[in-house]
């Protein structure tokens, strides 16, 4: 049986939930269940689906009541405890910081195993497809342009202007500057 555990002063709650086992086998499946919720809805805008998570484990478990945040952070913590056992059990060969497992770690190890979070929905995949397959050509596009145009310079055309004609214009217009039209031409007058 689950209990929240009341902080030491007064008006103080700590939000540290002892999870039952059935409880985060729940969340895990409920958390499946939701995946594709979740791969569609932006980060900021979850605690909906979370406050649907929390509340149907509420109804499978009538004496375990978790908070959305509770279900977040134990989800969270579930996903790490998975990486970091994986890596552990693998010899962990990139040399990432490692702690020891807990025992929901172990437990649910292998419920986690076909990591079923890291999977994006195809729809999503063949948007991010499209969009990266835009930019490629964009930037095709580009390069080939500036190829062409560089390539002209190199075979002799020359360009309309100096480089040093169009830094003196530059330097004209930034002095002739103001933002009042009657004081634009002043200078015509002054000088």
């Amino acid at each position: 049986m689950a209990q929240l555990n009341a902080g030491g002063g007064i008006g103080v709650v700590n939000y540290y939930v002892t999870w039952p086992n059935d409880g985060v086998l729940s969340l895990i499946q409920y958390r499946r269940f939701f995946q594709q919720e979740f791969c569609r809805t932006p980060i900021y805008e979850q605690k909906q689906i979370w406050n649907q998570v929390a509340q149907n484990i509420n109804l499978d478990h009538p004496n375990f009541a978790p908070t959305k945040k509770q279900c977040r952070t134990k989800w969270n913590s579930l996903k790490s405890g998975y990486e970091n056992l994986k890596r552990l059990l693998n010899g962990n060969p990139e040399g990432f910081p490692t702690h020891t497992p807990t025992l929901h770690d172990e437990h649910f190890h292998e419920e986690l195993s076909d990591e079923f979070w890291l999977a994006e929905p195809r729809v999503r995949a063949a948007r991010r497809n499209q969009v990266d397959r835009r930019r490629y050509e964009y930037r095709e596009r580009r390069r080939s342009r500036s190829r062409s145009s560089h390539h002209r310079h190199e075979r002799g055309r020359s360009r309309s202007r100096s480089p040093r004609r169009e830094r003196r214009e530059r330097r004209e217009r930034r002095r002739n500057y103001s933002p009042y039209p009657r004081d634009r031409d002043r200078h015509r007058y002054y000088h």
